[in-house]
């Protein structure tokens, strides 16, 4: 009798251990696919993109700014931006291109894959991508002064549609919540010497 406890213990054990492993590939794929699949349909609408300058490229089909790619990131724009608009968001973009997010975010998703069944890890992936747009919010109005503070927060609410297709891709990531960073702006004040001494 004891045996066939220890036999059936093993065995529930041993379907447990199953279920899992098949739970957590099965998210990992999902993850893997979603991400694939909604980065060959962007590319369609990246067909007939026209080069700006450098790695800017404008696109008639997107609704919001990016940065595609990893070792060779580009930047794409909707073609409907003004000018005064282009100089804001391609400055907020090269910030995320110098400071590596592209890299960033493809690892964080890679963690996220990893540990897809760790609601800790969706979360530190969601805001870790909110703090990256609000950092490089702070860093153009840093560089360009308070005084665009208007025309910025202005572009985000012309660019509020159209991002959640982008946010869960590895490899183009967009603006993330235009209304968190609005938020974030509007609290914004430039840092005291001491400060950024003590920083």
């Amino acid at each position: 009798e004891d045996g066939t406890r220890r036999v059936i213990s093993t065995d529930w054990s041993t379907v447990w251990i199953l279920f899992t492993k098949f739970v957590w590939l099965g998210g990992m794929a999902a993850l893997l696919i979603y991400s694939t699949v909604s980065l060959i349909r962007l590319k369609r609408k990246l067909v007939g993109a026209i080069l700006l300058r450098d790695n800017i490229y404008l696109a008639d089909h997107i609704d919001s700014p990016f940065v595609m790619g990893l070792l060779r990131p580009k930047i794409y724009l909707p073609s409907s931006l003004s000018e005064k608009e282009r100089d804001y968001i391609i400055l907020h973009e090269q910030h995320h291109i110098r400071r590596g997010d592209h890299v960033f975010k493809l690892l964080s998703f890679i963690a996220l894959c990893l540990h897809c069944f760790n609601p800790l890890v969706w979360i530190a992936f969601i805001l870790s991508g909110k703090d990256m747009e609000m950092s490089c919010d702070e860093a153009v109005v840093k560089e360009m002064g308070d005084g665009i503070l208007a025309d910025y927060t202005a572009s985000l609410l012309s660019l509020a549609t159209g991002r959640r297709i982008i946010a869960g891709m590895p490899l183009a990531f967009g603006e993330g919540d235009p209304k968190v960073r609005i938020r974030n702006l509007a609290d914004w004040k430039k840092p005291a010497f001491w400060v950024v001494l003590v920083a």
